[in-house]
């Protein structure tokens, strides 16, 4: 896994090194999260606990991007307690209010020493967004080919519906099925509202699953109802 790690880490930064078009500024965009709770398509990684989250955007006007995802987690387990998203892509504008974003995304968790089959995946994406007034609506289906501990394949579909309701406030709605090999297949929704100040976005949201807790697997409280607040900073944009 740490070799996997250094041609990862090598890769992202000859990516990001690589010349910009000639159309526009490439950019750095990086923020900084405190979440009340980490909740990953409906259940909590965080086992309902407060975690720190760290992300670093590159971006380039021939839509081509890559970043990291870093995010504290909580599995009850042998001690893992982080984990890294590494993600690359590339983002088509199809007309003025609707793209197309493909992307790939290895997760990995390094401090992990559960006996067994890995927590890490790869997984491949595709988003479609389209934007009218103040209404965006995105659609998203990914596929991972061995899921994490030996769950097999694992295929999900999303939508979200975002409504600004002026220049610094959203409302969200968020629903979503995945399904997996070897494990429990899950719906799962949510309800929100952001509000951003300067460079402050505060958000609260409410999600929830349909799994009972006889069907949440090792830790049942973690597939339950829940209200998380979280706040991030961003930090000013780069460009060059």
């Amino acid at each position: 896994m740490d070799m996997r790690f250094a041609i990862i880490a090598a890769a992202a930064l000859a990516f990001a090194g690589a010349a910009r078009a000639a159309d526009g500024p490439s950019g750095i965009y990086s923020s900084v999260t405190l979440t009340s709770d980490y909740r990953y398509q409906g259940v909590s990684n965080s086992d309902q606990h407060a975690v720190v989250q760290a992300n670093v955007h590159y971006f380039r006007p021939d839509g081509w991007y890559a970043g990291v995802f870093a995010t504290g987690v909580d599995f009850n387990d042998y001690g893992t307690s982080y984990e890294l998203d590494f993600y690359g892509g590339k983002t088509f504008r199809l007309d003025a209010a609707t793209e197309l974003k493909l992307s790939g995304l290895y997760t990995a968790f390094p401090d992990n020493r559960t006996p067994g089959p890995t927590y890490d995946f790869v997984q491949a994406g595709a988003a479609l967004s389209r934007k009218s007034g103040p209404l965006t609506l995105t659609g998203t289906t990914t596929y991972v080919p061995r899921a994490s501990y030996g769950s097999g394949e694992a295929w999900r579909v999303e939508g979200e519906a975002d409504y600004a309701l002026g220049p610094a406030a959203v409302v969200k709605a968020q629903a979503g099925r995945r399904w997996i090999g070897r494990g429990a297949d899950r719906t799962y929704w949510s309800l929100g509202a952001a509000i951003t100040w300067r460079n402050l976005t505060f958000e609260a949201r409410y999600t929830d699953t349909n799994l009972s807790r006889a069907r949440c697997g090792y830790n049942p409280d973690i597939c339950g109802p829940g209200l998380s607040a979280q706040v991030t900073a961003a930090f000013p944009l780069i460009l060059f």
